[in-house]
């Protein structure tokens, strides 16, 4: 830890950055979230959002910063992947803009991976009989704004885990039967590509994909409500999920339909990756869909769709699953980061 310093660390989504502030050890000094359209709606990029974030901490400037974005990083640069601004972190760059030391860029679910580290027992619940095996491989999945994946390994002799992260939420959508592929070509031509990721499926946005997929299909069509229909479609398209997905608390039967086809898919792909890593040390759901719909991952819908892997159903049904009921990991595991980073450069300890 870097004793007695200010440290600034970042949680950087496709919709809001969540900025903290810290001074080892007492503590947080400062925390906020900035919405990310607000900014790019008065022609201003990230740079004004840490500007501001200094300016109205009021506690200087600190040593060093972390930020997790959403993206990859690519010589401690990042393009969001999800932010429909168009921009760019160059961490040299916002560095000299804060007249800071280092701003280091990780990955947001290399982030999710160590601040899955800081969870205690009550900021969980367990949705299955998995039994942990000590110093196994751990992993997690998480629809947000777009859809995360990481997977941690641990080291046998120190016994830390390091977190890798993963672009597996690029990996190919896979459809589960005939209504599935019917919006697989319909999502190949609103998108004009010839492969479609499950993100187009699994994410916020991904509940809107789904939703005007229904409103059109020969099957749905009829059961559309047309007042609802025209909230949701004269609602800014970052915003529509929220109308969607109040739509099918109030009993709308397109709006349920399109939230049981996401869980089917993102129980699915809880699934897959159950099958991929293999992670006895617990597979973790976080993202701020399952923390404010738990409902969601305990449904019939995605829970028969995890397990069900064919032959390896019982291999799936062993391994630890863990709703995150927080939505601060990410910032977590910025700051576990950014206190390493601004240890190194007190000139002790390994520099990250």
């Amino acid at each position: 830890m870097v004793d007695g310093g200010l440290i600034m660390s970042g949680d950087c989504g496709g919709t809001n950055s969540r900025l903290t502030l810290f001074k080892v050890p007492a503590g947080t000094v400062f925390s906020k979230k900035y919405p990310n359209a607000e900014f790019h709606s008065k022609g201003q990029g990230f740079v004004d959002i840490c500007k501001l974030f200094l300016e109205q901490a009021g506690a200087g400037k600190p040593l060093v910063c972390c930020l997790a974005c959403a993206g990859g990083i690519l010589n401690n640069t990042v393009d969001f992947t999800n932010v429909s601004t168009g921009w760019k972190i160059d961490g040299g760059e916002l560095a000299k803009e804060l007249g800071i030391k280092r701003v280091t860029l990780i990955n947001d679910f290399e982030a999710q991976g160590y601040g899955l580290l800081t969870l205690h027992d009550d900021e969980l619940v367990k949705l299955n009989g998995g039994v942990k095996r000590p110093g196994a491989p751990i992993a997690c999945v998480g629809a947000g704004t777009g859809l995360g994946e990481c997977f941690l390994t641990c080291d046998k002799v120190s016994g830390k885990y390091t977190c890798f992260p993963s672009e597996g939420g690029h990996a190919e959508f896979s459809p589960r039967d005939q209504l599935g592929v019917d919006f697989l070509e319909y999502l190949k031509k609103v998108t004009g590509g010839r492969r479609v990721s499950v993100e187009r499926v699994v994410s916020g946005p991904g509940i809107v994909n789904i939703y005007q997929f229904l409103r059109q299909h020969w099957a749905f069509i009829e059961l559309k409500n047309k007042k609802i229909d025209d909230e949701i479609t004269s609602t800014p398209e970052y915003d529509q999920a929220r109308i969607i997905v109040k739509g099918a608390k109030e009993g709308d039967l397109v709006c349920k339909k399109a939230i049981d086809i996401f869980c089917v898919n993102y129980g699915s792909e809880l699934g897959v990756a159950a099958l991929k890593w293999l992670p006895y040390g617990g597979l973790y759901i976080s993202g701020g869909i399952a923390a404010k719909n738990p409902d969601w991952v305990k449904s019939d819908a995605f829970q028969s769709t995890y397990k069900d892997k064919g032959r390896l159903s019982p291999l799936v049904e062993s391994i630890p699953l863990y709703l995150v009921t927080v939505e601060d990991t990410g910032e977590r595991g910025a700051l576990f980061v950014a206190s390493l980073e601004g240890k190194s450069q007190r000139g002790t300890g390994r520099k990250i």
